[in-house]
């Protein structure tokens, strides 16, 4: 069937600017091939870097024969961990108290512990020559007992990533409020089975790259990258390498694509940064495809055991999860904190089941780091309660949407502090059900399955009614956990003299749209148009210190900053103005950059009243000079986005084929800026989401070697979006918008096996593992119907 166009986008209507689909204002530049990438960046005297990386997943370093590479036409040097003497391991910067914690080193030191660790680094006058003389790097391994999974690392006597550690647990985080067995007691039955979040690689269009220049005659190092957090990375990278922070610059220009790897400190970035201190020359390094695979943090990776004790009705009265979580053989950044608090904390979902018990256990492995990758961990806990949810339903044979109606928090309960630890904000979660039902026809849907099934075909509902939180929060709760990073957002607005004006934002975009978004913002604030307004990002000596792009923050923190300094410039501009009109400040109208008294016909432009405000002319002394206003935006608590989507497949009980038909989305972000950035970024999240589901998963060989070509979603594989949203603002911020770049991947793994297991239920198929591959299918299939034979 067709699926109908219903993307209406409900959104309140902010203001002029605020609200409205507009077009991205940056587009033109990347579409006419004027985008700014650190590859496009070569600086004079470049030196190029060729990393030499381990073939196993762990060995002891024997003897590292650099001869013949040194031999090699332009080749400046290679390079090797005791070359690097002082230099510091990569440390992760969100670590639970508690952990064992194990950072990362620059080059390995005697033993590598996964395939890819980087061994030495050859450096040349082209990359051409880097790469024929990494080549040629002869390094003697002698290979150790490896382990590659979280329940096998667990084991007593399991072989141990790190020699000096008594074992291979890295932390364990138990959250709740207990009385699962109370709960039981008074639960009809007991469902309890298992479920596997995916190992993934995030997959970015554009990889990592990093140009470092340290300048001998200043004494200060410039370092590009394409970045997620320039001034995060800033105090990191200088901490490990002792340098002073006011002198290390980090310009971040255009990135292609982020997804959460992108706000890492990696061994790369530490080790080159080294080096250009060493040669005082430029090093330059650019990630090829088969570095990213191997190298880059991986997400998710989790081992789940959930129970749930439920009534008749499908009332849920209590949950107990035990996960194990691959944290790989190092800590990356958010090392422990995202298996643990951002899966535990919202293993409840939108729910209000009085009792939990949440474990959560972290364990080293020789694998790839793990760390954020898009909701970093909110998907990991919606896809276990939003399973728990329709096996609940289908045990029961009650309808999956009606059960999760009888489980909802309710609006009058907001603020609700969940068991686990988070507090949701504001939520109508039965008007956005509703809302996707009456989008989905589901009714007819649930009809059009009957059937079909009447004629062989198996299609299948799944329903997924996912939360999160977003913006950060305070920073005394981010110290609480162990996590060393501020949650505030900068930004200064200044309108100049010719009445145009300038937004310096902490916030990064990397395809999100943050010049469109910001200007819409703060053009309401000023009352000019947003093509009046110029969004700088990404250069830690151009702009206040900030915390940068990731957990959906842009808009409703870095947002919300902007709206701040430009309702202070707004403020004084309407003073100006007032003062030039002769009326009080409050009967100041402006519009289109002109102001205007409520009663009489004066009129003054905002040009005039900027040349008023930096020549001090025509005001009073008391008001000061120039139109500019700097706000460290700090939210006191986060918000909670939510959503809910609905999926139809087809499954083909002869191949193990899955087919998604349809996908409805309906999502509440709050108050929506920008309608048409808002479906573009639930498209986005959609995509990746549906590619864990059905596509991707980055599983190791034998020996420890991930695939060097994930499957990933291409754009014919996926149907047409049908998305939609309700609007419940947030008290969190004062612009009511809560975040929605990450809904998409949080939402549709959820529904998409919901619906596959939904279409086999009745061939006795009660659990299926992401991604929903033929062969992974069609083995259920069999199982089940063996199941039946022996029974």
């Amino acid at each position: 069937m067709n699926a109908p166009d219903l993307n209406t986008q409900q959104h309140a209507e902010t203001g002029k600017h605020t609200g409205k689909a507009m077009r991205r204002m940056e587009d033109t530049r990347f579409l006419t091939g004027r985008g700014r990438y650190v590859g496009d960046i070569t600086l004079p005297r470049q030196l190029y870097a060729h990393f030499v990386r381990s073939p196993h997943a762990h060995a002891r370093i024997l003897k590292v024969n650099t001869e013949a590479a040194l031999a090699v036409s332009g080749v400046k040097g290679v390079y090797c961990a005791n070359d690097l003497q002082g230099t510091r391991d990569v440390p992760p910067n969100w670590v639970l108290p508690g952990s064992q914690v194990k950072g990362r080193p620059a080059l390995a030191r005697e033993i590598v512990r996964h395939v890819g660790e980087c061994v030495a680094v050859v450096l040349a006058e082209s990359p051409e020559a880097a790469a024929d003389a990494g080549v040629l790097v002869d390094v003697a391994y002698d290979p150790l007992p490896t382990v590659f999974s979280a329940s096998d690392a667990l084991q007593e006597g399991a072989h141990k990533v790190h020699g000096d550690l008594p074992d291979n647990l890295a932390t364990t985080f138990k959250t709740g409020n207990g009385g699962y067995d109370e709960a039981l007691e008074k639960a009809d039955r007991e469902i309890a089975f298992n479920l596997r979040n995916q190992r993934l690689v995030p997959f970015p269009i554009e990889g990592r790259a990093v140009n470092a220049d340290f300048d001998p005659a200043t004494e200060r190092l410039t370092f590009y990258t394409a970045h997620q957090i320039p001034h995060m990375l800033r105090r990191m990278l200088a901490g490990a390498l002792g340098f002073p922070e006011h002198k290390l610059r980090v310009i971040s220009p255009d990135v292609g694509g982020g997804f959460g790897p992108k706000m890492h400190f990696y061994p790369e970035e530490l080790t080159l940064a080294r080096l250009s201190c060493l040669l005082k020359r430029p090093v330059k390094w650019t990630e090829r495809r088969s570095e990213n695979v191997a190298a880059t943090t991986h997400g998710r990776d989790h081992e789940m055991e959930v129970r749930v004790a439920v009534q008749k009705d499908g009332k849920v009265l209590g949950l107990k999860l035990d996960s194990k979580a691959n944290v790989g053989a190092y800590l990356s950044s958010m090392g422990t904190g995202v298996p643990t608090i951002n899966v535990a904390l919202f293993a409840l979902g939108v729910y209000a089941i009085p009792h939990s018990d949440v474990t959560i256990t972290c364990a080293y492995t020789n694998t790839t780091p793990v760390d954020a990758y898009r909701g970093a961990g909110r998907p990991e806990a919606a896809y276990m309660i939003e399973r728990v949810m329709d096996r609940v339903a289908l045990e029961l044979g009650l309808d999956p949407a009606e059960t999760r109606k009888r489980n909802f928090v309710q609006p009058d309960q907001m603020p609700y502090a969940q068991p686990t630890g988070t507090t949701l904000d504001t939520g109508e979660y039965a008007m956005t059900l509703d809302l996707a039902l009456k989008n989905a026809g589901y009714e007819g849907l649930r009809k059009e399955q009957e059937e079909a099934r009447e004629k062989g075909r198996y299609l299948g509902i799944g329903f997924s009614n996912y939360t999160e939180t977003c913006g950060m929060g305070n920073g005394f709760i981010l110290q609480f956990v162990g996590f060393d990073r501020g949650g505030y957002e900068s930004a200064v607005v200044r309108v100049h003299p010719d009445g145009r004006a300038t937004v310096l934002s902490g916030s990064h975009s990397h395809g999100q749209g943050h010049v469109t978004t910001f200007a819409q913002i703060a053009a309401d604030e000023l009352g000019i148009a947003p093509e009046q307004i110029e969004v700088l990002q990404g250069d830690t000596d151009m702009i206040p210190f900030g915390i940068g792009t990731f957990n959906s923050r842009s808009v409703p923190v870095g947002g919300s900053a902007v709206k701040v300094a430009a309702g202070r410039v707004a403020a004084k501009m309407r003073r100006i103005a007032a003062h030039l009109l002769q009326c009080e400040p409050d009967n100041v109208l402006v519009e289109d950059g002109i102001f205007k008294a409520a009663e009489g016909n004066g009129t003054v432009t905002i040009e005039r009243v900027a040349h008023a405000a930096w020549t001090g002319h025509d005001i009073p002394y008391e008001l000061g000079i120039g139109l500019e206003e700097t706000e460290f935006f700090h939210p006191q608590s986060m918000s909670s986005p939510y959503g809910a989507h609905i999926a139809l497949v087809e499954v083909d009980p002869e191949t193990g084929e899955v087919e998604l038909k349809r996908y409805i989305a309906v999502d509440d972000c709050g108050v929506i800026i920008n309608p048409l950035l808002a479906r573009g970024q639930v498209h986005g999240g959609l995509a990746q989401g549906i590619g864990q589901a059905l596509y991707e998963d980055a599983g190791f060989d034998a020996q420890g070697r991930p695939a060097l070509e994930p499957s990933i979603p291409r754009f014919d594989m996926l149907p047409r979006f049908e998305t939609d949203h309700t609007v419940t603002p947030t008290p969190t911020n004062p612009l009511g918008a809560k975040g929605l770049g990450e809904a998409g991947a949080i939402g549709a793994p959820p529904a998409i096996v919901n619906a596959a297991i939904d279409a086999l239920w009745g061939l006795g198929v009660r659990a299926l593992d992401m991604p929903l591959t033929p062969e992974r299918v069609l083995t259920s299939i069999r199982n089940a119907a063996n199941k039946e034979t022996e029974a």
